[in-house]
């Protein structure tokens, strides 16, 4: 008996020399991809039966070849997975904590600072009108403002008035001014530390929220870059300060420069970054906190009126309210981003 047959596609008639063992089994012709029966076409030249799919195509164990064509997309092992719009990055489940931790003591300690601040500065001018206030009757405005000066730069350091008997006003400001910040720092120096933990714990704070969205590819700044930013307003003044001494419209220059920088870092830190949070849950369908880019907007615009005369110190007030609802709701939503991706990796895992 011969080892081979001949083998003949009922459909393109495509020839083919078959081992004897494939001979009443399925196949699939190489040439139109017709499944039939193979039969041998020396032996028999009587019309073939049409050619029928196999009953079971996906099972190896029908006898019927499996092909990746009859294998659905959603149960074959070796199908290429449909890429989302984008990957999840590592995600760390100690953030959710960092986030709390980090605003509230930023809440307190800034809180503390101003307190702290406000109590030594009040207990100075206090003690100043307490004291002997007879001495402003009879002045005028700015001499009760030289007097006033001179008396509060006594009472908060060894500042003699003596020492400025004979200079003009603009020299007893300057002179009695710096005593008063002088015998002030040692007094603040509580408030100058807290201060300086507010800031560290501010800027741990951004640093962790814009953490969570850097797996997004349209997001444009790194966390360290927007703890850089926060530098530049500071920079500038430092450098203001130091060219004061040979010209001083340096110093107004650079200052003025630093609010304008401070306010650019403002439209970064909180409206740009709930515009991220924003299409980044949109795109992941996180359908938790809603965040507001609409709310940070009017915040950071608040920033910019207080400087308009009167009306500011209102406006600062309610940048103190707006700021508590955009912090809180940047951090509801970064902690509603974890959640989901650990939600999105344990998925992954269970498969």
């Amino acid at each position: 008996m011969a080892d081979t047959f001949l083998y003949q596609c009922s459909r393109c008639g495509e020839s083919l020399t078959l081992p004897v063992s494939l001979l009443g089994q399925h196949g699939e012709c190489p040439s139109c991809q017709n499944i039939e029966v193979l039969q041998d076409a020396s032996a028999d030249n009587s019309p073939r039966p049409p050619s029928a799919p196999p009953l079971h195509p996906a099972s190896p164990f029908s006898g019927a070849p499996v092909v990746a064509e009859s294998v659905l997309p959603t149960t074959n092992p070796y199908a290429t997975p449909t890429p989302p719009s984008f990957q999840f990055g590592s995600v760390n489940p100690d953030h959710r904590g960092l986030l709390g931790k980090t605003l509230w003591a930023t809440i307190i300690t800034f809180t503390l600072a101003i307190v702290w601040a406000l109590f030594v500065i009040i207990e100075s001018v206090f003690a100043v009108l307490a004291t002997n206030p007879e001495r402003f009757e009879g002045l005028s405005e700015a001499e009760i403002e030289i007097e006033f000066i001179i008396a509060l730069a006594e009472q908060t350091s060894d500042f003699d008035r003596q020492q400025v008997a004979n200079a003009t006003a603009d020299e007893i400001i300057e002179t009695a001014g710096l005593a008063i910040l002088q015998g002030l720092a040692s007094k603040l120096l509580g408030s100058a530390v807290l201060y300086l933990i507010g800031i560290i714990c501010y800027l741990t704070f951004f640093h962790t929220l814009w953490s969570q969205i850097q797996d997004d590819p349209t997001v444009r700044f790194s966390p360290a870059a927007i703890v850089l930013l926060h530098f530049i307003p500071t920079t500038l003044v430092a450098i203001g300060i130091l060219l004061a001494t040979t010209n001083a419209e340096f110093l107004l220059a650079l200052n003025f420069l630093s609010v304008v920088a401070w306010w650019v870092i403002m439209f970064i830190s909180y409206w740009k970054l709930a515009d991220y949070m924003e299409k980044y849950c949109q795109r992941q369908n996180i359908t938790g906190t809603k965040i507001s880019p609409g709310l940070a907007l009017a915040f950071c615009l608040m920033q910019v009126a207080t400087i308009i005369p009167v009306l500011g110190g209102l406006i600062s007030l309610a940048c103190i309210i707006a700021w508590f609802l955009v912090v809180f709701n940047l951090k509801h939503c970064a902690v509603e981003i974890i959640n989901h991706k650990m939600r999105t990796e344990q998925a992954d895992r269970a498969q």
